[in-house]
Parts: C-alpha cells; sequence; structure tokens
C-alpha cells in the first residue's frame, strides 16, 4: 500500500493463510482463593475448581434462563517431550470468575465445571463434555466450552481438510501411554451431539495448530507444539493427503472450517489467531485473554453482541502482537443470551486519605502510570463510560496489580469529593503496556550490532524525547530486535519478520517510537456513555477511488461490508480511499478523523491537512483529497489498520496531530481530550499539579477496520 505520492511498505510477505486453531481467553481476573501470582501453579486447587462436574441439575439464571459451561485449562503436561505453560490455568480461572463471579455473566456456579492440568485428561474431557453438557443441555440452553492449553496438529484420515492436517487439542495426559492428541474430528462429533439439544452454543479456544520462527521465548510463549514425530511425513506422502482431501467427500462434514461445520447453524467460535500466526501469552496471560477481558469486562449502553466484541478485540490482540484473531458463526448473538449487566470489571476506592488507594481485579493494563477515571459508586450501566459524569481522573502511582496509589491529575470544577466505594474505570493503559521493547542482536551472531553502531543507537535515542517515554533497550526478547545487514539497520518485528531499513540510527529510533505509538493508539478506547459506541457510531469502509490505473482495469473488487470484522481485500494496483459515515441513531454531530497504522511503523493522517469534518447523524464523507488516496502495492497479505475517531464538534482533535512529536505540538492549544492524550503521549501525566476544568464534553468514540493487500494472480 502506498499513497498515491510517495507510501511504500518495505517488510516482505507473510505465511500464506491458514485458519490456526487458537484462544479465546475470556477472562476475568478476579484471583480464586489461595492465587498469590500468576505464575503459581501449585496454589491451584483443580479438585475444588472440578467440584461442579458431578453436578446432576441445572440451576437456571436470574433471567430465567439456564446457563452451562466446560472450563478447560492445561499448563501441565505428563510427557517431558511438551513444555508447560504458565498461563492456561490462571486463564481458566480468569473465565471461571468472569463467567459466575461479580459483575460477570450471571453462570451459576453449579453450572459450571472446570478441569485444570492433571484433572484435564482425555478421558476426563471426554466424560464431562458428554455427562455435564450433552446429557444435560436442554433446548435452548446457552452453553460455553472454553479451552486453554497446546494445540498441534495431525495426520488427516478422512480427507476433509484442505491442508491434510488435522487440528488437535492437547491435554494433560497427551502423548504418554500411548494417549494421542484429540482431533478436530472427534470434536466435531462431540459438538454435533450436543448441538442436537441447543444450537445457542459458544466454543473459546486459546491454542494454535500451527507455529511460526518466534524470538524471546521468555516473555512470549506460543500455545503451539509440533505434530508428534512419528507423524511428521515426507513431503510426497503429504502431498498425497492434500491431494486426496480435494477429490474424496469427507466422511464427517464438507463444510469444515478450522474446528466447526458450517452445517452446524448458530454456534459462535472465537480463536486467539489465524493467517499463519500464533496464539501467544505473555505474562502468564494470553495476549487474546487480556483483549477480551477489556471488551467483555465493560458494560455497553445496549446489550453487547458477539460481532461488536469482535470488532473491539482485533486492534487490542494488534496493539500487543502480530496474531489475528478469527471469528466465525451466528456472531449477530447477545454474548451469554444478553445478560443484563449493570457494573463493569472495575477497580474501588478503597481509601481517599492518606493516599488515595484502589483495588480491584488485575486488569490488563493496569500498572504504574495508568489512568482512571472515578465515578460515583451509585452510578451505573453507560454512565460509568461517560467522562462528563466522572469526579475526576487519576494516575497509578504504586500499583501491585491487585491494589495501587494513585494521584489526582485533572477534575472538574466544584465536582463532589471522591469517596471509598466509588469506582475507577480504566481509561489509559500504564507506562509499562505503552513501553516498546527493542534488543539489539548481539555483535557475534550473523547481522550483529556492534558496539560502535549500538552507541549510536543509545545516543539518539537519548536525544529522541519522546521515544525515551516509549523505547527500552533490553538485552533478551525485545518486541522488536535492531539488526545490521547490506550497510543498513534492519528492524524486525516479533515474528522475525523485517519491518523497515534505515541507513541512521535517528530513522531507526524515530521509526521504533511510531512502532509503540501505533501499540499505544491501538490500545485507546473511547468513552461514549450514552451517546456513542466504539465499533457502531462510526461506519468505516475502505472504498475504490474514483480514478483507477490501467493496471487495475482487469481485476475485481469485492466490496466489505462497513465495519467488517474480517480484512478488506485490495487487489494490487487498485487505488482506494477511506469513507465514514455517522450512524442515523447518533445524538449528535460529531467532528471526525483518521489515522492509517501500516506495519512498517508508518502512520498517516486523515484528513490530511490536518482539520476534522463535522458530519451530522447519518452524513457520510469519502477522505479524497490530495494526500488521501492510496495504492495497494507489494506485499501482499499482510494487514495494516485503519482507525476513525469522533469528537464532539466543542471538543475538537487534531488526531494527525498526536503522531507528531510533543516539540511539533508543544505550540498547540489543549483543551480537553485533546490536553489528556497529549499529556498520555508524552508521559508527563504524574508530574504536573492537579488542573481543575471546565471541559466536560468530552465523549468520544472510535471504530477500526483492517485491510491487506491481495494478488488476484495467485
Amino acid at each position: 500500500m502506498h499513497t498515491a505520492n510517495s507510501f511504500t511498505n518495505q517488510y516482505p510477505s507473510v505465511i500464506g493463510r491458514k485458519l490456526l486453531s487458537a484462544a479465546l481467553v475470556l477472562l476475568a481476573l478476579c484471583l480464586l482463593p489461595g492465587i498469590q501470582s500468576p505464575l503459581a501453579h501449585a496454589t491451584i486447587n483443580s479438585t475444588a475448581l472440578a467440584k461442579a462436574c458431578s453436578a446432576k441439575n441445572v440451576v437456571p439464571s436470574k433471567d430465567g434462563i439456564r446457563r452451562l459451561a466446560l472450563i478447560v485449562g492445561v499448563g501441565q503436561y505428563k510427557s517431558e517431550k511438551i513444555p508447560d505453560l504458565p498461563g492456561p490455568p490462571q486463564d481458566a480461572q480468569r473465565i471461571y470468575q468472569l463467567l459466575t463471579g461479580a459483575n460477570g455473566y450471571d453462570f451459576p456456579k453449579e453450572n459450571v465445571c472446570v478441569l485444570v492440568d492433571e484433572a484435564a485428561t482425555t478421558a476426563n474431557f471426554k466424560q464431562y463434555f458428554s455427562s455435564f453438557l450433552i446429557e444435560r443441555a436442554q433446548p435452548n440452553d446457552e452453553v460455553v466450552f472454553y479451552y486453554a492449553g497446546h494445540g498441534s496438529q495431525t495426520r488427516d484420515h478422512n480427507g476433509d481438510e484442505p491442508d491434510g492436517m488435522d487440528e488437535t487439542f492437547v491435554f494433560h495426559d497427551a502423548r504418554n501411554n500411548g494417549i494421542k492428541d484429540f482431533t478436530d474430528d472427534e470434536f466435531d462429533e462431540l459438538l454435533t451431539r450436543l448441538h442436537q439439544k441447543t444450537n445457542h452454543i459458544t466454543v473459546f479456544l486459546d491454542s494454535c495448530n500451527s507455529g511460526t520462527a518466534l524470538r524471546g521465548d521468555t516473555e512470549f510463549l506460543s500455545r503451539y507444539i509440533p505434530p508428534p514425530e512419528t507423524e511428521v511425513e515426507a513431503e510426497t506422502e503429504a502431498n498425497t493427503i492434500i491431494k486426496r482431501s480435494t477429490e474424496t467427500k469427507p466422511t464427517t462434514d464438507d463444510q469444515k472450517t478450522g474446528w466447526i461445520s458450517k452445517s452446524l447453524p448458530g454456534i459462535v467460535v472465537f480463536t486467539a489467531a489465524g493467517d499463519g500466526t500464533v496464539a501467544l501469552e505473555k505474562n502468564s496471560r494470553g495476549i487474546f485473554t487480556d483483549a477480551i477481558l477489556t471488551t467483555f469486562g465493560q458494560v455497553n449502553a445496549s446489550q453487547l453482541t458477539y460481532a461488536q466484541a469482535a470488532r473491539q478485540i482485533r486492534p487490542l490482540v494488534k496493539a500487543e502482537s502480530y496474531q489475528i484473531p478469527y471469528f466465525q458463526g451466528d456472531l449477530q448473538r447477545t454474548v451469554f443470551a444478553g445478560v443484563n449487566r449493570k457494573l463493569p470489571l472495575a477497580w474501588e476506592v478503597i481509601e481517599t486519605a492518606p493516599q488515595l488507594k484502589l483495588g480491584g481485579f488485575p486488569l490488563p493494563g493496569v500498572d504504574t502510570g495508568a489512568e482512571f477515571r472515578v465515578y460515583d459508586g451509585f452510578l451505573k450501566g453507560a454512565d460509568l463510560q461517560d467522562p462528563t459524569k466522572a469526579k475526576a481522573v487519576i494516575i497509578v502511582e504504586e500499583s501491585t496489580r491487585l491494589n495501587a496509589t494513585a494521584r489526582i491529575i485533572s477534575k472538574p470544577v466544584d465536582t463532589e469529593p471522591i469517596r471509598p466505594g466509588d469506582l475507577a474505570i480504566l481509561s489509559r493503559p500504564s507506562d509499562a503496556q505503552k513501553m516498546l521493547k527493542v534488543t539489539l542482536r548481539p555483535h557475534a551472531e550473523p547481522g550483529g550490532i556492534t558496539t560502535e553502531k549500538a552507541n549510536l543507537i543509545r545516543t539518539s535515542l537519548d536525544q529522541n524525547q519522546d521515544a525515551k517515554n516509549m523505547i527500552q533497550l533490553v538485552e533478551n526478547n525485545g518486541f522488536f530486535e535492531i539488526s545490521y545487514d547490506n550497510d543498513q539497520y534492519v528492524v524486525s518485528g516479533p515474528e522475525n519478520r523485517v519491518r523497515n531499513r534505515f541507513t541512521n540510527a535517528d530513522s531507526v529510533i524515530e521509526n521504533l517510537r511510531l512502532h509503540a505509538l501505533q501499540r499505544m493508539l491501538s490500545s485507546l478506547r473511547g468513552e461514549g456513555g450514552n451517546l456513542f459506541a466504539d465499533q457502531d457510531t462510526l461506519k468505516v469502509q475502505l472504498v475504490p477511488a474514483d480514478k483507477q490505473d490501467q493496471c487495475a482495469q482487469n481485476t475485481n473488487w469485492r466490496q466489505a461490508p462497513p465495519n467488517a470484522i474480517t480484512a478488506q481485500e485490495i487487489p494490487l494496483c487498485y487505488r482506494w480511499n477511506v469513507k465514514v459515515k455517522l450512524s442515523e441513531k447518533s445524538p449528535l454531530r460529531l467532528l471526525v478523523g483518521g489515522l492509517i497504522l501500516s506495519t512498517d511503523g508508518s502512520i498517516f493522517g486523515l484528513p490530511a491537512d490536518g482539520t476534522a469534518i463535522p458530519l451530522g447523524p447519518g452524513e457520510e464523507v469519502v477522505f479524497a483529497a490530495k494526500g488521501e488516496t492510496f495504492v495497494a502495492s507489494e506485499p501482499v497479505n499482510i494487514e495494516d489498520q485503519v482507525v476513525v475517531f469522533g469528537t464532539q464538534e466543542t471538543n475538537p482533535v487534531p488526531w494527525s496531530r498526536l503522531t507528531q512529536s510533543a516539540v511539533h505540538r508543544a505550540g498547540d492549544i489543549k483543551s480537553g481530550l485533546y490536553r489528556i492524550l497529549d499529556q498520555y503521549l508524552k508521559g508527563t501525566r504524574g508530574v504536573a499539579q492537579p488542573v481543575e476544568t471546565d471541559d466536560t464534553d468530552t465523549a468520544w468514540t472510535r471504530s477500526s477496520i483492517t485491510m491487506r493487500v491481495i494478488d488476484p494472480d495467485h
């Protein structure tokens, strides 16, 4: 992709598209008794967690709907050849709390079976899926199945897989004493039996069925292991299986996609990775898990649908990882049959003197430097996303991730004082979350950085004030890596893919700053209250430009719907523009602007002249002025993100200016949301004295979509 004048990405193509079995780790981060640390495997009482698995009766929820769930988290394995994972048992607990805990989704504890580690054997899984779910389910029951652990592949023996490989779950006793992985064909049979009882089934998978080379296995762990050595086939044999799959009718279902069949209507499946990417965990937490918690933990003005959740999850995952989540099924269903939640997963004010103290779930992004808006403890629902109703904005000074001390950085004039019991809603994540860790490849390795060049990098970083607030050079396991090849610095992402090349250190640091900035911008969530809803109020599409080059005449553009969950595919050579429509339901006019976040680090602001475009309800605009038309060019199959923002007319934010350095923004007159975001990006939130402000119209919203260039001839 590039502008009609200048922009060309420089990173190479990713692995060809292939659906991975991966993870939705829904988490509600309420720790169960005895949990001291995210890494504390030994403190998990698997017997206590599994106590409901033998229950016979199903207890209706408060709204009369019967809700059942089976949760499986495998972090410890019998086989010495399978590496343990610290995250899945914790993720399983958090799902349990999200479903059953306070401010959760009203699943009675008697209806939720949890199998963790040694309890999560292949035999137990089959037994309890049958006895706890299938045998007890009735029509219209809401049933949830969740799996976290390793995923893998095995040879396909019935010809229903285009790639000749079945996906598998790897339970606690797999590959030990003759016990094999549990295949997707076996899982499909169980799902089919359950579907005969009820079609209101939601499947969450936190595993992946194929992997790519990954740097930094200390900070990032892949939930994938290769197939058993006895099942690694020669290329010719694998090709035979692939050929057979195209010529022989499958014995199960010829419409199978990924883990499930299209012939099972009503089912919803969330997986953590696709398109040749890997489901990752970091700090004993699935990256997709954190995105799910952030999305499912909030309270919306209307019932959350799976489609709305999916649209919010993708940019949150992209902010932390190159993995691409995948969603399929009846996504228009309301989440868990529309539980009427009034309170989000939030922190609470414990004390106000001598220090402001908070406590609550270890939510994603809560650490030193995190920002909260504090609301009266009596408020409920979407009012807790309305910044005009907040008592103050506070910043965390110290945190254990279970409690924290904080200070006020701004508050409306004449507002009520903060009191114990007030709710603190995370508005912007911590400094640690926005910090991009970068490794210099050791000089002794091929492409290594010499001491002289390393000093140039460090000097450049020290002189770039914005970059210093966003980039940290580490010895090992950096999210990005800098190497040197053919007289150029090479910037590579966590998947070992080259993102860009530069001839001088200053350009390297500036590019890394933009990568860090992209992570921060991707993690921002709107605060629309009852007025606006992220991924809904603003409808975003990429559309063909009015004028096309001759090379695009013989290719077809397949138009994706507004706010599509999957990426808009753009044929090579096509010119395109961004189209934005304000929902007819919007009660107010909005100023709109946008950003294009490219995987090579480039950021492009819309409108190109830095202004904002006013839209009334039902009105739309196509950004097509000078510098706003882009051309699809190689490389192909790389996802870029387009983010569009809307703010009230009394609260303008020059979104394109936020991509520039603080020095360039220094002369701007800042108020309202612009001031808050500017402080967040500069990292000066905890330095200034508290500010009393009359800025109240700060509600805003955002929508985002992804795009990728395709080559129709290949």
